[in-house]
């Protein structure tokens, strides 16, 4: 988990927003990256399973039209990690339930999982569980650009952009001088985001919007060429995970801590 303390530290100083953007990815289909790099993005977001006091996941068996499934859950949320447990487990078996935890991986953790799974013919679903909430959002803003939203079951990305040229927006990260583009896992996070921009650039702010893609989509972009466009991608976790990546820091004794890790909206001219 050092990564994420890490990412934590550095969601907290995220810079300005610059107004020209990078070129288009268009729908992520053929643009990639060296594996070690996907992992390394992947490193950076938080994601929670059931785990016994052994740190053993919990398989989860059910019949699907009389066959037998067996299901590893992995959850975006912390919160819907603990409903599961819970709400569920706890009713349906508490002597099991009571030898349960919550407990943190990261999704480069989880990738590696589903790959091994795959070496193996593991007969285990690993699956990822979305909040539901950031699906339904997802889907109203599919079926508002006219695509089927409905249909959408994924692990959704929320993507500030620009309309007519197939541009983003970009932030920078500490210690850099690259610009890059953030994917975040919440709708509020990119409408924030291009919030600030329009209070700062109304006239461009005027010609953007948000576009959602799917988590597994991206990954499999990612492995899939060599493009070094593709490193451009920064995925941003919920604020829900930000404030677990904090929790794990040490407290500065300085007192000066950032209280929301939001990219601040400072537009950089077009060059």
């Amino acid at each position: 988990m050092k990564s994420l303390v890490r990412w934590g530290a550095t969601l907290a100083i995220a810079g300005s927003v610059l107004s020209g953007a990078l070129p288009g990815i268009g729908n992520l289909q053929a643009i990639a990256l060296p594996q070690d790099q996907v992992v390394k993005k992947l490193q950076e977001v938080p994601v929670f399973t059931l785990t016994n006091a052994k740190g053993e996941f919990i398989v989860i068996s059910r019949d699907n039209q009389g066959k037998k499934i067996s299901q590893v859950g992995f959850f975006i949320s912390k919160q819907d990690a603990q409903k599961f447990l819970d709400n569920r487990l706890k009713k349906e078996n508490p002597q099991l339930a009571s030898t349960l935890q919550v407990r943190p991986l990261s999704l480069a953790d989880y990738y590696k999982i589903v790959l091994e799974g795959k070496k193996k013919s593991d007969s285990v679903f690993y699956t990822l569980v979305p909040t539901q909430q950031q699906v339904e959002s997802a889907r109203t803003l599919l079926t508002q650009s006219g695509q089927q939203g409905q249909q959408f079951n994924g692990i959704p990305l929320f993507v500030p952009k620009f309309k007519k040229d197939n541009s983003y927006l970009t932030i920078p990260l500490p210690q850099s001088n690259e610009r890059y583009i953030p994917f975040f896992f919440e709708k509020e996070q990119a409408v924030n985001l291009l919030d600030q921009f329009k209070k700062a650039a109304p006239q461009e702010g005027a010609n953007t919007e948000i576009q959602v893609v799917d988590l597994y989509g991206v990954i499999e972009a990612l492995n899939s060429s060599n493009d070094p466009g593709m490193n451009k991608i920064v995925l941003y976790p919920s604020q829900e995970s930000i404030n677990f990546i904090r929790s794990l820091a040490p407290q500065s004794s300085g007192g000066n801590q950032q209280q929301n890790a939001r990219p601040a909206a400072t537009p950089a001219k077009k060059k």
